[in-house]
């Protein structure tokens, strides 16, 4: 992902974009998986003007998308192309009927991802039972790697993948045995 430079953007009056979050939430990279693991009720598309930071345009339009407990990175992905269509389509109907307001500034709390590997893709120990499940369901984008943990002493501390916060309990367990056994 690479920025463009102010005078790139100068060189045409409607420069956009749409962003797969409700901005000002979820700048930046990965926000499917923000979405869930922040545990969002729901998510969507914005369109907004470019500037020169990255997302954070005034936005020009917005399309909501709820967000399921069964949800993971991937329906989320699934579920968002239509409405990111929708969200186009929307645009493109103002564009040309009578071409695109300047948009209403961003409010609100905002954040901003970067392009990296939430937490390096390890469960944290000190997170709760529903950070736990959250975050499975955020790291589940096959053909990626999901959510894994590392326990000292269970394989030589190497990262386990986790497939559900039964799995995740069941391993935790096995490993508090063999410490309670050594």
């Amino acid at each position: 992902r690479k920025k463009l430079r102010p005078e790139v953007l100068a060189l045409c009056a409607d420069s956009i974009n749409f962003h797969p979050s409700l901005l000002p939430k979820h700048r930046g990279c990965m926000s499917g998986f923000w979405a869930i693991f922040e545990g969002d009720a729901e998510t969507g598309v914005t369109c907004h003007r470019m500037v020169e930071k990255f997302d954070e345009g005034r936005i020009l339009h917005q399309e909501r998308l709820p967000v399921s407990p069964e949800d993971t990175s991937f329906t989320i992905y699934k579920k968002i192309l239509p409405v990111t269509a929708a969200c186009a389509r929307r645009v493109l109907e103002i564009y040309f009927a009578s071409g695109l307001p300047e948009g209403e500034e961003q409010t609100g709390e905002g954040s901003y991802h970067f392009r990296r590997l939430p937490f390096d893709g390890v469960i944290q120990a000190e997170w709760t039972h529903e950070q736990v499940e959250r975050f499975i369901r955020a790291m589940h984008f096959p053909p990626f790697d999901g959510a894994g943990v590392c326990f000292e002493g269970k394989d030589g501390g190497q990262r386990v993948l986790v497939e559900s916060l039964d799995h995740y309990l069941r391993l935790k367990l096995e490993v508090e045995a063999a410490e309670g056994a050594a």
